[in-house]
């Protein structure tokens, strides 16, 4: 975390912690993380994750999560990926699909890094990237009845680093559990839908201004608003959710 923002973010949290008269250590108990971490977070050897920051806010009675929001997942997040944030915040129902990938919204830190590995990025910026994907999965602490759906093909599940894939699977079949979340798989056996032109994202919003789409492509994004394309993706959601297994079969597979 090397811009100014972030620098700011952690000279920050150093003052509060002197000002209060708090060791690291103690620090660490107040917020329910170690002193190593606290260290770490200090001299910049590890980000500064939103979770971090919600415990520093609820402890403290600060508001560093708005800023961190604001300034620095602002400066990691693509310019092309923006707009769309403020529709999936305010979503309350989500529906997902990809073709080769774990959904960004499900993937776990590691699976995240290893995917983001493959792009031309330097150490530091890919790690920012990592951090500001984990930090949209907020919407589960936000509200634990916010709908999503997902369907993901069977090569996702398949494909990845052997060392990283088994949490990536057990993060799926926890959050399969959630009473509004449904996970399915399009098994690599179906035939031919219309998912396998590309990932998708619906949003139906919570204030009656939905539906919103997404697509992403190989060099960005860009929101879908005008009706004749969002009856388009509507209709390639349907195509998928049709080739997909039932969720007991999924969750088997």
């Amino acid at each position: 975390m090397s811009s100014k923002a972030s620098k700011w973010l952690i000279s920050e949290l150093r003052r509060i912690r002197e000002h209060e008269g708090l060791t690291q250590e103690a620090w660490g108990s107040r917020i329910h993380f170690s002193a190593q971490h606290v260290s770490n977070v200090e001299n910049g050897a590890r980000p500064v994750t939103r979770d971090y920051l919600a415990a520093v806010d609820r402890a403290f009675n600060t508001d560093l999560v708005s800023f961190y929001k604001e300034f620095v997942q602002g400066e990691s997040t693509p310019v092309w990926l923006r707009p769309w944030l403020d529709y999936e915040e305010r979503a309350a129902a989500l529906r997902l699909y990809h073709p080769t990938l774990i959904p960004g919204l499900l993937q776990t830190e590691a699976y995240a890094r290893m995917v983001l590995a493959a792009c031309p990025l330097s150490v530091e910026e890919r790690e920012r990237q990592v951090q500001a994907r984990i930090a949209r999965q907020v919407i589960w602490e936000k509200d634990p009845l916010v709908r999503l759906h997902a369907v993901i093909d069977e090569i996702a599940l398949r494909r990845g680093d052997p060392s990283v894939m088994p949490e990536q699977l057990e993060r799926l079949m926890g959050l399969a559990q959630r009473p509004a979340t449904t996970i399915r798989v399009v098994p690599a056996n179906s035939r031919p839908h219309m998912g396998w032109f590309g990932p998708i994202i619906l949003a139906d919003l919570d204030d009656d201004g939905g539906p919103v789409g997404y697509l992403d492509v190989a060099v960005g994004g860009f929101v879908v608003t005008d009706a004749p394309r969002l009856r388009q993706l509507a209709a390639v959601w349907e195509s998928v959710s049709a080739s997909a297994l039932t969720v007991d079969q999924s969750l088997d597979l």
